[in-house]
């Protein structure tokens, strides 16, 4: 075993060039599998670490539309998970859970809030998640004081040195009351890779008219259930429908569902109220790409070994005539690749701890791994390091092997051999391909991202503000006069919706044209009579609705009599289109309307979603709710401080939540623009590893052709002409990489792309651009070896040995 080291030592020495190429390859491709691998493994891992995760359930609510349209939400009756307690022995126990964003003062008297996130649950929380206590007072719930539970992070920040139990901090609402909560407890702080992310935890427990809304109807709760093992899952929601069903009272086209706790991060793909959500099909593409790199990595590995096999043709003939089995050649050429694979990974995990801290900056949150603490990534990691450095060197050691003696002491065998020509070339040509898979992939995501920051959304976004919801304290009309003596400021109008909160307030079910005998949600929006023209909606048929005639907006107060009413409204086209109106102002009595003006189509959520069935009303002097602000092209941030001071003066204890409509709708497309970001990166490196990869073939093949272009320099030959007989065959490869990739590219994307209502079509440039950069990559990597061969001295390359 030490000579053999010695030998490996000294073999990957004397080709220096070489081997740095290889570890340089490896390294990169190593350190990207690394970090994406621990990014995947994150995502994959949310919510797997509670000790109950396997029988944690959310409750869903779900009702069947039109065709396959089925509607999903995560609230549910908040009296639906105590009576199936009750009535159903599968359920063990269950907990209203919901994160909710807050801001906190340590003093009373403080200047800034500091934003945090509150978990709302019941006592039952503290079982199914595992929650642990470090120290605490008495829990119990009381209505007269507020109890909360802080975390370990958020006490060592705000109280260190100091024990927080009994210590008073304070919110600075938007709605109601400023409150007051006491410290009762200090807990373990929760894992990054949860849903449910949360510094602190405040404890309530329901009332029986809470759970009822005060006999007004169902209030409605986030409600998890943990199940006794040995439930089946499907078979308990059947059990659970059937038996609403058979209640004559209930609505018979609503159903409830159970969506994993493991699930819930990455495949919750229905609106809901989640502050931390994941894309599993985002997981999918880091986990290609991640294979990808190594894949194009191992492929340089292998190319560049086979391709130097001949420099090894008298030292294995020379083994061969003195003993050597083929099994001890194969064994010496397998060390040499466990060397450079050992070489590279150690340098890949120094990388990865550089880039880390960089990594979880850009995504967002601390990673659940590290390094002596996530053993089954380390695991999995070290057996596929293992497996890639056995397949690797495996086929160049079997290459070098089966060389026979006499033949390798005279050279019969020559490099340039069909079977391994060819190999290397289809080696070639599947690593650019994957190159320009992933470069056309970049081109899609980014084009898609512009489009949707581009798209006419329907209303007018230049110079529109929102304050969002909040209770006014009978000051709305204050508030309104105050904002329309300010002369940046063309108008204002209250809203029960923001262009980024989805669909509108509330739906009345009717009977679908489209598909008789199904039903669909219409939505509704209601605001002030002129909200319509703050938000520059475009008018086509008819008239916007106007506060002075009768009918056309009630008292806010009066919602629930008004939602039972016919009223006029604004309709979208589709809208109209879809229930045949064709004349104006004649009332539909099941949808409870009489439309007056019909509109433009508007986006009233992201463009991940088609628009659906709306219509606006008008209502006044609301009690809570947003508010829309239309200012002056170019004095948005103007407008905004002098809100802010007119805020201060009329509600000095809440806090202003002011933003920037078009940047607003701008964050709805963060996940897709990080993705656009790492494409980028990865489009990056997948080139430098092909160009490496390129790079390390023609010096060898240079080094081989040596004499052949000192006879041709001698004949005449230009340095343009030696610089063609080098890098024609690499040019057609790519080419031919192109042909094969652009299928493959087109499919992945358009897959991609499905997850959008609103899309760009791929153009055929994408393709040419991605195929045209390859071949420029692959030029300028031969040219530099090119001139440098075509421009020697041809005495020198000539020369006898």
């Amino acid at each position: 075993m030490k000579c053999n080291l010695k030998i490996a030592f000294r073999t990957l020495l004397k080709g220096k060039l070489y081997t740095i190429i290889n570890i340089l390859g490896l390294t990169l491709g190593l350190t990207s599998c690394l970090l994406i691998g621990a990014v995947v493994f994150d995502e994959l891992s949310y919510d797997t670490h509670w000790s109950h995760s396997k029988n944690l359930y959310r409750l869903l609510s779900i009702r069947e539309n039109s065709g396959d349209y089925s509607q999903k939400g995560g609230t549910v009756f908040a009296t639906l998970a105590p009576t199936l307690k009750h009535q159903f022995p599968e359920v063990v126990d269950y907990s209203e859970i919901y994160p909710a964003p807050i801001h906190l003062k340590i003093d009373k008297a403080g200047p800034v809030p500091l934003k945090a996130t509150m978990l709302h649950a019941d006592s039952a929380v503290m079982q199914l998640l595992d929650i642990r206590l470090l120290s605490h007072q008495d829990l119990t719930p009381s209505r007269d004081i507020k109890k909360i539970v802080i975390s370990q992070r958020f006490s060592n920040t705000h109280f260190s040195g100091t024990n927080p139990l009994g210590k008073r901090i304070y919110d600075v609402p938007q709605y109601d009351e400023p409150n007051e909560y006491v410290i009762a407890g200090v807990m373990k702080d929760l894992p990054p890779n949860t849903h449910l992310r949360a510094d602190a935890l405040l404890l309530h427990e329901r009332t029986e008219q809470e759970l009822t809304n005060g006999g007004r109807g169902a209030h409605y709760a986030r409600h998890y259930v943990l199940l006794r093992d040995g439930t089946d899952p499907t078979e308990f929601e059947r059990k659970i429908n059937a038996w609403y069903r058979d209640i004559p009272e209930n609505d018979k086209g609503l159903q409830f569902g159970l969506q994993p706790m493991e699930d819930i991060y990455l495949k919750t793909d229905f609106p809901a109220y989640q502050l931390v959500k994941g894309n599993i099909r985002h997981s999918y593409i880091f986990m290609a790409v991640a294979a990808m790199l190594l894949l194009i990595a191992c492929i340089n590995y292998i190319n560049l070994s086979t391709a130097r096999a001949s420099s090894r043709l008298k030292t294995t003939g020379v083994h061969k005539i003195l003993g050597a089995s083929r099994r001890q050649i194969t064994g010496q050429s397998l060390i040499e690749s466990l060397l450079t694979f050992s070489a590279a990974g150690l340098i890949a995990c120094l990388c990865y701890q550089l880039v880390l801290p960089s990594l979880q900056h850009f995504i967002g949150h601390p990673l659940a791994f590290r390094f002596g603490a996530g053993w089954p990534y380390l695991t999995a990691a070290f057996l596929v390091f293992l497996l890639i450095c056995l397949f690797s060197g495996l086929y160049p050691a079997w290459l070098v092997s089966g060389f026979r003696a006499v033949g390798s002491i005279n050279q019969v065998l020559k490099e340039r051999s069909t079977n391994q020509k060819g190999l290397r070339e289809a080696l070639v040509v599947t690593q650019f391909a994957l190159s320009i898979g992933i470069l056309v992939a970049l081109f899609v995501v980014q084009h898609q991202v512009d489009f949707l920051k581009n798209k006419d959304v329907g209303f007018d976004t230049e110079g529109l503000l929102s304050l969002n919801h909040v209770s006014w304290d009978n000051k709305a009309s204050v508030l309104k006069a105050e904002l329309a003596q300010h002369p940046d400021i063309l108008s204002a109008s209250f809203s029960t919706w923001l262009p980024t909160d989805g669909a509108g307030y509330m739906t009345r079910l009717i009977d679908d044209p489209r598909d008789p005998g199904n039903k669909t949600d219409l939505w509704y929006i209601a605001g002030d009579p002129d909200m319509a023209q703050t938000l520059g909606l475009r008018l086509k048929e008819g008239r916007f609705l106007n506060g002075s005639k009768p009918g056309d907006a009630i008292e806010a107060t009066d919602l629930d009599a008004a939602f039972n009413s016919i009223r006029p409204c604004l309709i979208t086209a589709s809208t109209a289109h879809m229930l045949g109106i064709t004349q104006l102002n004649v009332p539909l009595h099941e949808a409870k309307i009489i439309p007056v003006g019909i509109i433009d189509d508007f986006n009233s959520e992201s463009l991940h979603n088609a628009t659906v069935p709306t219509v606006i009303v008008g209502q006044r002097n609301p009690s809570y709710g947003p508010l829309l602000i239309r200012s002056r092209p170019g004095t948005s941030q103007r407008v905004m401080r002098s809100v802010a001071a007119i805020w201060k003066s009329l509600y000095p204890d809440k806090l202003i939540d002011m933003q920037i409509v078009r940047e607003t709708l701008a964050k709805q497309y963060e996940a897709e623009e990080k993705l656009q970001e790492i494409f980028g990166g990865f489009s990056l490196l997948t080139m430098l590893l092909a160009a490496l990869g390129v790079f390390g073939l023609v010096v060898h093949a240079t080094s081989l052709r040596v004499k052949e272009i000192g006879i041709r320099k001698v004949l005449g030959a230009s340095v343009s002409s030696i610089m063609r007989l080098l890098s024609a065959d690499f040019v057609k490869l790519v080419l031919v990489a192109v042909v094969i990739a652009s299928p493959i590219a087109w499919w992945a994307m358009n897959k991609w792309l499905e997850d959008f209502a609103y899309r760009i079509d791929i153009q055929w440039w994408m393709f040419a651009a991605a195929g045209l950069a390859a071949v420029v990559i692959a030029l300028l990597t031969v040219s530099w070896q090119a001139i440098r061969a075509a421009t020697a001295n041809p005495v020198d390359s000539l020369r006898d040995e």
